[in-house]
């Protein structure tokens, strides 16, 4: 790095990566033609936080950001692959999401800690078994086999299956048949994914029912 140049005010501005902003410091510490640049630029970098005229925000914004993330709307952004998974319509999709926002929606899951919103899916997946599920944080799914192929698409929280990966939200964990496996809901929000089985699973031990 000869000097600072074309970096310098991006080092002022505190917008370099943190790599870039450790070689250019340590390039001032030597570099006198640079620092002296540098105080030179500093009033017009400092002038900028005041030329900048406060804005009001709109009276009830803070609730609708709010309502955006943690109110029934905060899905909706997964409605078009909802759509596609369950092979719906995107209204259908949407309408479905922020209905999860109700408890009348969530039924007793296989398993304890596990909750089931059975779902209508379209004529593509006729004769499957579609719903949402959400899993309380830390809850278990015991290990279990695909008798058929299993699509999931992770919309809130987060799994770790039994070999350590793990799926977060918009991320997709398809079971091909005949495949194995089990998973544990990560702490912080529940896990809640939309899923669609072809066919059954089948348990390796009886598992504990719901409460």
């Amino acid at each position: 790095m000869m000097h600072l140049d074309d970096i310098l005010p991006g080092w002022l501005l505190g917008t370099l990566e943190p790599e870039e902003r450790r070689a250019a410091e340590r390039h001032l510490a030597v570099c006198g033609e640079c620092r002296a640049d540098a105080e030179r630029l500093r009033p017009a970098v400092d002038a900028l936080g005041v030329s900048v005229v406060p804005v009001a925000p709109p009276s009830g914004g803070l609730a609708r950001l709010m309502g955006v993330m943690e109110g029934p709307e905060r899905l909706a952004r997964f409605a078009e692959p909802v759509a596609t998974l369950f092979d719906v319509t995107r209204e259908r999709a949407v309408a479905l999401l922020a209905s999860l926002g109700g408890p009348e929606a969530w039924l007793p899951g296989p398993v304890s800690g596990v909750e089931l919103a059975p779902v209508e899916p379209g004529p593509g997946r006729v004769g499957m078994m579609a719903a949402f599920v959400r899993l309380r944080p830390g809850a278990r799914y015991p290990r279990h086999t695909h008798l058929g192929r299993e699509w999931n698409l992770v919309l809130e929280g987060g799994l770790r299956e039994q070999d350590g990966r793990e799926v977060w939200p918009g991320e997709a964990l398809d079971k091909a048949e005949g495949s194995s496996h089990d998973f544990t809901a990560l702490m912080g929000p529940a896990c809640i994914a939309a899923t669609v089985l072809d066919g059954v699973v089948e348990f390796e031990s009886e598992p504990s029912p719901a409460p």
